[in-house]
């Protein structure tokens, strides 16, 4: 996910403000931008809607790129995406100026690798809870993914934020101890209810049975 010149979003500035003036630009196939940090003044731009779908589409939603407003080129990322709540489309994009040599907090995705012992050969089931981590690190430095090897996790076993090993320079914010992935064991109650399920005819015909 480093940062990539080629990749760019062209905006145009916009100085007028209000719910009907955003309505005509939805309309319009525009959606409202607003650039912040970096050490200047908040601004106001539009992008095309259909453009910065397809940014998404082929860089992820924590894409580091070029926007363009009015021909001045800044460095950006995603802060926020407001999405409509009856459409769901895009309603309202927040988005970042950032240093390419100052660290910044970036939310990058986990990805899961290999097939864990406690799945394989213990019949364990593998639980996911965490999806995502915030790190600190310089823009050029982003990982597209960060990866977790969970072949060697028997059942009970737990993989933490801190059994992991990044490159130099990235630092995870997140709890140490957060569980990233685990294997659990079959429920005892999914036991339970098959038994149950076995016994149930056997009380059936007997019952019928004594009716005879």
């Amino acid at each position: 996910m480093s940062f990539d010149t080629s990749v760019s979003l062209n905006a145009e500035g916009r100085t007028t403000r209000g719910k009907n003036e955003a309505r005509r630009l939805r309309a319009a196939g525009l959606v409202p931008v607003t650039l912040y940090g970096g050490g200047q003044e908040a601004a106001s731009a539009t992008v095309a809607k259909r453009e910065f779908a397809a940014l998404i589409r082929a860089h992820g939603r924590n894409a580091i790129f070029t926007l363009n407003v009015d021909g001045a080129g800044t460095p950006v990322k995603i802060a926020e995406v407001q999405l409509d709540p009856i459409k769901g489309g895009v309603w309202h994009i927040d988005l970042m100026r950032i240093s390419l040599t100052e660290k910044a907090k970036f939310e990058v995705s986990v990805k899961i690798i290999g097939e864990s012992e406690g799945v394989k050969f213990g019949g364990g089931i593998l639980d996911i809870p965490t999806h995502s981590l915030e790190i600190r690190c310089l823009p050029t430095e982003v990982p597209d993914a960060i990866e977790v090897d969970v072949t060697k996790l028997g059942l009970g076993a737990n993989f933490k934020v801190v059994d992991l090993s990044l490159a130099e320079g990235i630092e995870i914010l997140d709890d140490p101890e957060t569980v990233i992935a685990t294997v659990v064991a079959p429920r005892a109650e999914e036991g339970a209810v098959a038994a149950e399920g076995g016994a149930e005819p056997e009380v059936i015909k007997k019952g019928k049975g004594e009716e005879k």
